[in-house]
């Protein structure tokens, strides 16, 4: 599986080839991430508008087309996809 590890409705994964998002700001409208908490799989999620300064991002669940803002201090890690 291509040093994937999946686990089914824990939705827990850890992808290695991967990166973590580390600063917020170089992050655009349009770009795809996935979004995680506590090393748990959330959903894929397109950027839809952000801070300046990177400190809070509006990301849409691609999935359901929900909205959500994220502080910088939120208990989230993205990764580039």
């Amino acid at each position: 599986m291509n040093g994937r590890k999946l686990k089914l409705a824990g939705a827990s994964r850890r992808l290695t080839d991967q990166k973590p998002v580390r600063a917020w700001d170089c992050l655009q409208h349009g770009n795809c991430v996935e979004v995680w908490s506590n090393d748990f799989f959330l959903y894929t999620a397109l950027v839809d508008e952000r801070a300046d300064d990177g400190q809070l991002i509006w990301l849409i669940d691609k999935s359901t087309g929900s909205r959500r803002l994220f502080v910088r201090g939120d208990p989230v890690t993205l990764y580039w996809i």
